[in-house]
């Protein structure tokens, strides 16, 4: 396929245009030239082209001959379909002018400057040597022809002095030299003309691919945001992390880095490239290239870290030149690292760093999104676990307190109405036994409904609710004793409600659990807190054994009251000791 074949159709047509317009304008300067040899010619001649006499005249049939020449040129020019025939018309233009000089009989060189015309033309239209040898060729011609022109009488003579033949001698290098001159600076203009619209285009093609290359990075980089932000699982969060920084940076060994919960230890969570020992390794962190970016919040390039224990502790790593660590911060946490290594020598450059430090932090964001849904999850988990132990706990509570209450009195009513006929005189001892039994069953209802929900939370304050909650244990062989300072501040009824929740289910726990003597209950306010201890002198447990054992009980009652506290911003913390009784204490922000 040759260069016209290659040339897209557009530009072919453009190029048709551009050839046909500098056609017409030089069929423009040839009318120019036509008008301008008929008044030269009428003048040499000393007739007009119209008169009888004028077809003797051979300059006046050559000019004849080149009037019809233009005049098809003309037309030729608005048919593109023989506009090419146009290409060497200068040819003929030459050949006029060189008969009408040959046909000349004035000695003064009238016609010499309209060669010109013609020879510049041929000098676009060709290229140097062609030009150079259509200039030797007019030369030598229009020598030709001047110099016979100049035999016979009345057309004066061959120059007899060296002057006449040097200036017939320049005229004619003139015409040797121009179209050549004209031709090579031609050339060369549009070499670099050539030359600069490659360069433009070279340029355009680098700022069309860096458009592109952008445009597709920034494409990338949405795609890995809107993953993650619709990423709810972390091992999926990191998954795609790691894929998406393949997409961004291409490396040969990838691997996102969390802790362990131990100090200073973490733990391979995702991976790409890495081998199975490596994936199941532990690492320690030290002064190495981990740990200062764990402890710093920048990303860190390493062009060669043989040197450094922690990354040669991965034997995948031992292949690779280059290495990229980026710390997974937010705020003052710190959840990991992500490390990217290549066999390539500066694989990483400031660009690729800031395209995977922008991952990092959609990565973050989706691990801080996964992490909040997951204990949303186990929040609505322990609620509807607390919520179907409260509804256990109260129907046991119904079923052994009034429910039973209700059908002894419904057993002694029957047994009444017997004794009605059969010994009246011992009615009013059962009625009494009954009345006894209404009365501990309306208490027991009264006491379960102000557990439930204490209205005199809302009126008289914590202190004196929970008072009026002992009361009515004051027959229980346990002693609950309250001590309270005057709590003057305004605490919301939730918080009181909440605290009065802890309160109650301590107590029920040491009234059940620990066969305490006494049970004391302290409100103490300081400035900023208010402190709730709740000490017994019971037998005591294991803290640690219970934490552990929780997964096989069917109760959360350190978790309750510690979950609790922390939904008002406080801190719940529990001692207890095997045989020394157990000692809770609640410190609640005032507000």
């Amino acid at each position: 396929m040759d260069a016209a074949e290659r040339i897209p159709l557009p530009s072919k047509i453009s190029l048709q245009r551009q050839m046909i317009g500098g056609d017409r304008f030089y069929n423009l300067s040839r009318w120019g030239v036509t008008i301008l040899l008929i008044g030269i010619v009428q003048l040499i001649a000393g007739e007009s082209l119209w008169s009888p006499t004028a077809a003797h005249s051979p300059m006046i049939v050559v000019m004849w001959g080149y009037v019809v020449f233009t005049t098809l040129a003309t037309i030729m020019v608005f048919i593109p379909q023989i506009a090419a025939f146009l290409r060497f018309s200068f040819a003929v233009d030459i050949l006029a002018l060189l008969l009408l000089t040959l046909f000349n009989p004035d000695p003064r060189e009238i016609l010499y400057p309209l060669f010109l015309l013609p020879l510049v033309n041929a000098a676009f239209r060709l290229n140097s040597s062609a030009s150079l040898l259509t200039g030797l060729i007019t030369a030598f011609a229009y020598i030709g022809a001047y110099l016979i022109a100049r035999i016979g009488p009345g057309n004066g003579s061959i120059p007899s002095d060296p002057l006449g033949y040097v200036g017939l001698t320049l005229r004619a290098l003139a015409l040797v030299f121009i179209p050549w001159i004209t031709g090579g600076l031609a050339e060369r203009w549009s070499a670099s003309n050539r030359l600069s619209v490659a360069l433009a285009e070279e340029k355009a093609a680098e700022a069309l691919r860096e458009a592109n290359a952008y445009r597709d990075q920034t494409r990338a980089l949405y795609e890995a945001a809107y993953t993650l932000a619709t990423t709810n699982d972390y091992q999926n969060v990191l998954e795609v992390t790691l894929d998406e920084s393949q997409k961004l940076a291409p490396y040969t060994c990838g691997m996102v880095l969390l802790s362990t919960g131990q100090t200073n230890q973490l733990f391979v969570a995702s991976s790409r490239g890495l081998d199975p020992n490596d994936q199941e390794r532990i690492v320690t962190i030290g002064p190495g290239a981990i740990g200062r970016t764990i402890r710093g919040s920048d990303p860190v390039v390493l062009d060669n870290f043989r040197d450094d224990p922690e990354l040669m502790a991965f034997t995948s790593l031992h292949r690779h030149r280059t290495a990229c660590l980026l710390p997974l911060r937010f705020g003052l946490n710190t959840y990991g690292v992500m490390v990217f290594a290549s066999d390539h020598e500066r694989a990483f450059g400031h660009e690729e760093v800031e395209k995977l430090a922008a991952l990092a932090s959609y990565a973050l964001v989706a691990l801080q999104n996964a992490q909040l849904i997951y204990d949303l999850q186990q929040e609505r988990t322990k609620l509807l676990s607390k919520e179907e132990e409260v509804r256990h706990q109260l129907a046991r509570d119904l079923h052994d307190g009034p429910a039973q209450a209700l059908a002894a009195i419904t057993m002694n009513v029957e047994f009444i109405k017997r004794l009605l006929e059969r010994d009246p005189a011992r009615v009013l001892p059962e009625l009494d036994k009954l009345g006894q039994l209404a009365k501990r069953t309306t208490h027991d209802v009264r006491t379960m409904l102000f557990e439930l929900r204490p209205l005199a939370l809302e009126t008289q304050g914590l202190d004196v609710t929970l008072q009026q909650y002992f009361e009515r244990f004051r027959d229980n062989p346990t002693k609950i004793i309250l001590e309270a300072d005057t709590i003057d501040a305004q605490l919301d009824t939730k918080v009181e409600g909440t605290l009065f929740n802890i309160v109650q289910e301590a107590v029920n726990n040491a009234l059940k659990h620990a066969k305490a003597q006494h049970i004391w209950v302290r409100l103490r306010q300081t400035p900023t807190t208010l402190e709730t201890i709740i000490e017994d002198d019971g037998r005591g447990f294991d803290v640690e054994k219970v934490r552990a054992s929780y997964d096989q009980r069917g109760s959360f009652g350190l978790l309750n009251i510690e979950e609790r506290a922390s939904l008002m911003g406080g801190v719940a913390e529990v001692t207890s000791t095997p045989g020394k009784g157990t000692t809770w204490k609640v410190i609640v922000p005032l507000q």
